[in-house]
């Protein structure tokens, strides 16, 4: 078990009394122990847990936390034959850039600190070595550590860091974030700085389309200007965009009509991308097929035209020639009557 002590402050008006509402602290305690879970997470994976616990003691004249982290390593058999070195609890924090670790060159600078020296301006370009990377921003480079850049690059991990730093310093009467341990501060954040902690926009990814032909069931009906319908394929539910100009220009002039529970069959374009770290699917009706009504019909053994004026002929030789017989049998009987 290891064991790294440091302390995060907040500091302003607002906190003068060494008070802040548990509302606004609650949060920022609960986003330092995400920011040291998902930190551990993206450098050692499942191989050590990490835990934060808060020690109660605060500073005066500003609201001043010590907190405690505490390291386990759940499995030494997975990076003895991986060879991945355990990043230990302090060595997190000074990727973090929450305090210093003895070890580090000179020139280290964590999470923080580079989010600091790039200021919410676009990365133009990133570079890697075997050991280093090579971040380009405005023309002015900074080199950083691997490790820094995949927090850099983590999405939970960014959520987390603005929970600590962004959201508490948009409070009224909160003006300074700071971080370090009991007898120096490592880090000093103000309120107009703050933005610059805030995740940026996600990019969608696109992963491409792909098209297949489809039977489906008509769910809803929406005539609004996507033209998106819900449907289902007895497995899955969507909603589709209908697409087929044709079809919609029929429906436009009353020439075919549509209800819940109809079938259709289709043919279907569907787009995928990675929006904020999941996979979403669009759904499009490129062309209707064919179209079979909800309700339901009883089934009949209908003969085909080419068949039917065979089968009609065979049916009404054979009802034209017992009527002459029996039209015959009859003449013979009266006559039969009358000569009697």
């Amino acid at each position: 078990m290891q064991q790294a002590t440091f302390r995060i402050t907040y500091d302003g008006p607002a906190l003068a009394t060494s008070e802040m509402e548990v509302r606004e602290l609650a949060p920022a305690l609960h986003a330092m122990g995400d920011l040291l879970e998902h930190a551990n997470r993206v450098l050692n994976g499942e191989a050590a847990k990490v835990a934060v616990n808060v020690k109660g003691s605060f500073k005066t004249g500003c609201f001043g936390i010590d907190l405690a982290s505490y390291q386990s390593i759940t499995s030494h058999l997975v990076d003895f034959f991986s060879g991945r070195e355990v990043q230990a609890v302090g060595l997190l924090l000074a990727y973090l850039g929450i305090s210093a670790k003895d070890g580090l060159s000179g020139a280290h600078k964590g999470l923080i600190q580079v989010l600091k020296w790039i200021r919410g301006r676009p990365i133009s370009t990133v570079q890697t070595t075997e050991s280093k990377a090579i971040l380009t921003v405005d023309r002015e480079t900074l080199e950083i550590e691997l490790a820094v850049l995949a927090l850099l690059r983590d999405l939970k991990t960014r959520e987390a860091l603005e929970g600590v730093i962004t959201k508490p310093l948009s409070k009224e009467g909160i003006d300074t974030f700071a971080s370090g341990t009991d007898s120096e501060v490592h880090e000093q954040i103000s309120k107009a700085e703050a933005r610059w902690f805030s995740v940026p926009a996600a990019v969608d990814e696109d992963l491409g389309e792909s098209t297949f032909t489809a039977t489906v069931q008509i769910v809803r009906i929406e005539f609004n200007q996507d033209n998106k319908w819900r449907f289902t394929d007895g497995n899955l539910s969507f909603y589709a965009s209908i697409v087929d100009d044709s079809f919609l220009q029929k429906i436009a002039h009353n020439e075919i009509s549509f209800a819940s529970g109809d079938v259709l069959k289709v043919h279907v374009r569907q787009r995928q991308i990675i929006s904020g770290g999941q996979i979403k699917s669009e759904y499009f009706i490129e062309q209707v097929l064919e179209h079979r009504p909800a309700y339901q019909q009883i089934r009949l053994p209908f003969v085909e035209p080419a068949d039917q004026g065979k089968h009609d002929q065979r049916s009404d030789g054979g009802r034209e020639s017992k009527p002459e017989r029996g039209v015959k049998a009859t003449k013979r009987g009266r006559a039969a009557g009358r000569k009697s």
